[in-house]
């Protein structure tokens, strides 16, 4: 059998309510017998996978594996930085998503599940995709920085993810989002934000959320970006106005179709930096975890990352 090129896996054992555990020795079979030669590593604890991905990278290793959610994405993608700079510029990602959202792989239109990923790698399309990277606050008042691949999103976004982190997620991404976006509905109250893109102000006043999008999709399948692309040098920043409890429930149907756009109060603006500011908290959601507060600084990396897909 021909061995094709070698892989270090960085898996979360924990994504998919723990499953990935159980399923990840049999994918890892299902992908050595279609001759890929895999290494693997998995994490214990959060910010693992930055770690190992790290810790390989600088090893030599150049093809790397994300298997896990979203989350677990973001900090193998993390990983891939060191000191503000590309560990390897030509190291490659691929996704394995098989965690709760699995929403950064709907942009990319590859099929959940281990027989999408084979096809990925078998087929070995390689693209050059732009990296976000954001600047923003834990709760003592750090500073703090990471990359992005997916959409980070302030306001409602950061509460939603939060509350489905804390919870079991049995019931499925797509479910487990929606439930918790719609206990997060009714009990958010909008906050009054400041956005800059690209040196202008583009919006102030009492907003619901504002996302920055490099991908198109959140929350276990929300089309909330449908005019994103991950390798055109711009993000799309997504403004959701001053809208009441009933009117973000009744509208949630077209956020999933993509249609939102077109409702008074939602605006789309492109840019590759973006500030966000204000008087209250305001909670970051990012590739769907919640890791800090405003005040918020994002800027693009064109055509950094090499990913297949």
């Amino acid at each position: 059998m021909q061995i094709r090129d070698d892989w270090f896996a960085v898996v979360n054992p924990h994504s998919a309510n723990g499953s990935t555990r159980k399923r990840w020795p049999l994918y890892l079979k299902r992908l050595r017998d279609e001759g890929f030669n895999i290494d693997f590593e998995y994490t214990s604890r959060p910010g693992d996978a930055i770690l190992i991905t790290q810790k390989a990278l600088l090893n030599g290793c150049t093809h790397i594996i994300s298997a896990g959610g979203d989350g677990t994405m973001n900090e193998v993608v993390n990983g891939f930085f060191l000191e503000g700079q590309l560990i390897n510029p030509q190291a490659e990602l691929a996704v394995f998503s098989h965690g709760t959202g699995c929403d950064f792989i709907r942009t990319l239109q590859i099929s959940k599940g281990i027989e999408g990923f084979v096809n990925v790698l078998k087929q070995g399309r390689i693209q050059k995709v732009d990296v976000g990277e954001v600047q923003f606050y834990d709760d003592n008042g750090l500073k703090l920085h990471r990359y992005f691949l997916n959409v980070a999103d302030v306001g409602l976004g950061g509460e939603t993810v939060a509350r489905v982190n804390r919870q079991s997620k049995f019931l499925g991404g797509k479910l487990s989002f929606l439930i918790g976006s719609i206990l997060s509905i009714l009990r958010y109250r909008n906050k009054v934000m400041s956005c800059e893109i690209d040196g202008k102000l583009s919006c102030n006043g009492r907003l619901n959320s504002i996302m920055v999008a490099n991908g198109r999709y959140i929350g276990g399948g929300m089309m909330i970006a449908p005019h994103a692309e991950i390798n055109d040098g711009f993000f799309d920043v997504v403004v959701l106005g001053n809208f009441s409890t009933w009117t973000i429930l009744r509208h949630i149907p077209k956020i999933y179709r993509g249609t939102h756009l077109k409702i008074p109060g939602v605006s789309v603006q492109r840019g590759r930096s973006v500030v966000i500011t204000s008087a209250e908290k305001i909670l970051l959601d990012i590739d769907g975890e919640q890791p800090g507060q405003g005040p918020i600084q994002f800027k693009l990396n064109p055509s950094i990352l090499r990913l297949w897909g």
